[in-house]
């Protein structure tokens, strides 16, 4: 017959009349019964009863009749922390009492384990030491690095790093990282289910849970999910999900894969979207993005307007290492046209294709970059561009090159194709006819045979030399050779598709030593040109010999340092005056009228002209150190410049023929814009820049007829920034008189000459990622013809975490481009967009 224990049975008899196992008596009148009364009444029951002991040095507490025992009192005992060096670093068990049955520790208050970066608090907790396993009940709550949970009951293995938590709630720490038109939100991943199961550090599984980034009790957007994992920093995966904003159901998808990553790649289905514009109709789309590997990814999507027809489009990046990349996209459709009255269509079908890439080592020091914009038409940029910019741009380019740059040299091979469209020509469907449009005879007699003009340089090889001094002489050689394969086809004219090009051009320059503060720099160089084609008669072969000759003189500058501050800015005033002089000469004038021009290298031609400038600074300079103890530098406040040229031969060389308009390169390089040449006065060239603070810049240009007549092209750039306000404007006036060469008709009014004056604004208010709300407002305006080209006006409500985009755009761009569209995006914080507002898109 076993032993009665009698330490045993009055713990247990405690127990089930409500007295603590450990701790101090509840009740004044009460007393403790030792452990030496039970090994009294019980010899032999000492082994046992150690097994028991809720702490090696605390009693068993009973509750006891005070008449029968005098009145004791005692404090709760202090909180000894047991540890464990079994595993790979010390577990630590903190407890208000604690019961030890062989391996079995009973931990009972306050309870809290410890190890490496994870802690588990509790109520209660048993930890099976043999296992290393924790149950624990009553308020736990798990903490490390990455999760926070709290749960009514929690399983867990300290050395596997597993478990599970019952009715569990908390939040994962998924990296906030700033993505550019996505709402950025400080919160972590929250989430509320009927059990968690922790496989390791950074994976979770969830089982009956909703999941979102918003607070539980805000309520503003959610999964509700039957299941989900949870990889941190990575990616959410949800079984039976259902999407809820504002506590509102708004869809339901199986399976649905919700990116927390730093660079989001997850492959899967995107979130199909919707949309409405005036000649598209209703729009619905999808896409499929598939992350091919860790350096590459590609996204395909389709998009159905049911007034035009199927879109496709693709998206393709690459980045191989940290010093390369490549993106490529791909937009195409088969139109059905929009209807212009009659029974016709205006159909503009086609692909396009824009890929930039680049390499700084593709191999024996070659540095290699791509360049590619492909467009069918201009029809069909200005139909399906997005962007005014794009819409209105009549250029296409395709380029690539290799460089590589060693000592003073520099080598680079070279090939290109630069398309200009001369309008935007679509496809007119008459009775299921299909007929090509034309541009208009003002383009060439009839209507142009072509819409664009086509320049091919492929390939380029050119090898260039900067200046370095000869010797020990105050002489600097430089040197510019290439040799081409080039070829130009045009609406009435066409070179062979390749035809050779040698060009060949070094230079030598004097530095002198400044003379009574004068810099004079004079330049000697020729130009020879071997061409395969030419404008005589059967295109034959050509040479071109040139001789340059330049003297550039710099007089002293004028500067003058103000005493006087002005709030506290000390103010510099410096002239710089330019005079630059320039001759150039050709073997045979008359072959420079039988060149056809590719590019630059072309534009040579005689001249002989001086150019004189003159710029004013204002500087300013803060006159106290600043952070560093440095005194800051001085930064331009106002700069004003006058340049002109004069020319000495007006005709170069006789070359420039009445009526007919050319470029040259001694007019474009004092001003992109066309002016009446012919003249020995060119226009006056000034450019103001105002910039007095970080908040705020602008730069006007104005070209002035120096036979009076005013302006005849300006242009401002501006741009501001106050607190949430910002607004840039662009302004560009053009007046189309100043390309010609005769006189007009004296009963010619201002109002029968076409002009252009365009001017585009943007203003915008706040930040995507404050709470509140935030917007921008754009517009296109041609003043000249009183059009509306483009007006567009986005929103966003920014809620904490998640957002609201609004937009609506319109376009009139003639007959092909008269559309107004809205569009709507939900974007969800540090998750991303959903919609058809793409982030590209944005004005801010």
């Amino acid at each position: 017959m076993p032993r009665f224990n009698i330490a045993h049975f009055l713990l247990t008899l405690g127990q089930a009349i409500g007295v603590p196992r450990a701790g101090f008596i509840p009740r004044p009148r009460s007393i403790l019964l030792g452990l030496a009364l039970g090994s009294v009444l019980a010899p032999g029951a000492r082994a046992q009863q150690e097994a028991l002991t809720p702490c090696s040095a605390l009693p068993v507490l009973l509750t006891l009749n005070s008449e029968f025992f005098p009145i004791a009192q005692t404090q709760q005992a202090p909180s000894i922390p047991l540890e464990f060096q079994n595993l790979k670093s010390t577990v630590t068990v903190r407890s208000d009492a604690r019961e030890i049955s062989r391996e079995t520790y009973y931990l009972h208050g306050h309870v809290e384990v410890t190890y490496l970066q994870f802690k588990m608090e509790s109520d209660d907790a048993i930890f099976y030491r043999n296992t290393n396993e924790i149950v624990a009940t009553g308020h736990v709550k798990f903490t490390d690095p990455l999760a926070h949970l709290e749960a009514d009951e929690a399983h867990y293995n300290v050395e596997t790093q597993k478990g599970w938590f019952s009715n569990g709630h908390g939040f994962f720490h998924a990296p906030e990282r700033p993505r550019q038109h996505v709402v950025v939100s400080p919160n972590p991943f929250f989430v509320q289910a009927r059990r968690v199961d922790r496989l390791d550090e950074d994976t979770y599984t969830v089982e009956h849970g909703r999941l979102s980034s918003c607070r539980p009790e805000e309520k503003n957007w959610s999964f509700s999910a039957e299941s989900a994992r949870v990889e941190i920093d990575n990616k959410i995966v949800t079984h039976g999900a259902t999407f809820r904003l504002m506590n509102v159901p708004m869809f339901y998808s199986p399976v649905m894969v919700a990116s927390i990553a730093p660079r989001p790649r997850q492959t899967g289905f995107l979130l199909p979207h919707i949309g409405n514009s005036t000649q598209g109709g209703f729009i619905v789309g999808d896409g499929f993005f598939w992350a091919i590997n860790p350096s590459a990814d590609l996204l395909v999507g389709v998009e159905d307007f049911s007034s035009r027809g199927l879109t496709r489009s693709a998206q393709f990046r690459m980045k191989p290492s940290s010093t390369s990349d490549l993106t490529v996209d791909y937009f195409g459709i088969n139109d059905r046209g929009i209807s212009i009255g009659g029974g016709q269509l205006l159909q503009a079908s086609g692909n396009s294709v824009r890929a930039i890439g680049q390499s700084d080592n593709v191999g024996l020091g070659f540095r290699g970059v791509v360049d590619v914009d492909v467009v069918p038409s201009l029809a069909f940029r200005q139909t399906w561009s997005t962007s005014f910019v794009q819409a209105v741009s009549s250029e296409a380019r395709q380029t690539g090159f290799l460089t590589k740059n060693f000592d003073a040299y520099s080598i680079d091979l070279y090939a290109s194709r630069y398309q200009n469209f001369l309008c935007a020509a679509g496809v007119l469907v008459t009775n299921g006819v299909k007929t090509n449009i034309d541009c208009p005879s003002a383009l060439g007699s009839g209507g142009a045979v072509g819409n664009s003009i086509t320049i091919r340089e492929l390939p380029s090889l050119s090898v260039s030399k900067m200046e370095k001094e000869v010797g020990q002489s105050p002489f600097y050689f430089s040197l510019d050779a290439s040799a081409d394969g080039v070829g130009r086809t045009e609406p009435g004219f066409a070179t062979p598709t390749i035809t050779d090009r040698l060009d060949l051009h070094p230079e030598i320059t004097l530095r002198t030593k400044p003379f009574w503060g004068f810099d004079f720099t004079p330049s000697f160089g020729f130009d020879a040109t071997r061409y395969g084609t030419s404008l005589r008669p059967g295109q034959t072969p050509i040479d071109r010999l040139l001789g340059d000759f330049s003297a550039d003189l710099r007089p002293p500058s004028v500067e003058k340092v103000f005493d006087r501050k002005i709030l506290g800015y000390k103010l510099k005033h410096v002239i710089v005056p330019d005079i630059r002089y320039r001759l150039v000469r050709a073997s045979d004038r008359e072959d420079i009228d039988s060149i056809v021009r590719f590019d630059q290298i072309d534009l040579l031609s005689e001249t002989n002209e001086v150019e004189f400038s003159v710029t004013n600074t204002l500087m300013t300079r803060k006159d106290t150190p600043d952070a560093s103890g440095q005194m800051p530098q001085a930064r331009d406040f106002i700069s004003l410049r006058f340049s002109q040229k004069y020319y000495f031969d007006p005709t170069f060389g006789g070359a420039l023929i009445p009526g007919q308009q050319v470029v040259w390169e001694p007019t474009i390089s004092l001003t992109g814009f066309a002016f009446a040449q012919g003249r020995r006065l060119s226009p006056l060239v000034t450019v103001l820049k105002i910039a007095p603070s970080s908040n705020y810049d602008m730069e006007m240009r104005a070209d002035f007829n120096p036979n009076g007549g005013g302006v005849l092209n300006a242009g401002i750039t501006a741009r501001a920034h106050r607190g949430p306000l910002g607004l840039s404007l662009t302004d560009f006036y053009i007046n189309r008189t100043a390309a010609l060469l005769t006189p007009l008709p004296p009963t010619t009014t201002l109002s029968q000459l076409s002009s252009y004056h365009l001017l585009q604004t943007t203003a915008t208010f706040g930040d995507l990622n404050r709470k509140g709300f935030s917007g921008a407002f754009g517009v296109a305006y041609n003043l000249a013809q009183g059009v509306d080209l483009q007006t567009v006006s986005q929103g966003s409500y920014n809620f904490g975490c998640f957002g609201i985009d609004f937009e609506y755009r319109r376009f009139a761009l003639g007959q092909l481009r008269r559309d107004n569209s809205y569009r709507i995006a939900l974007s969800l914080s540090n998750i991303g967009t959903f919609g058809n507002l793409r982030t590209r898109e944005r004005l801010y």
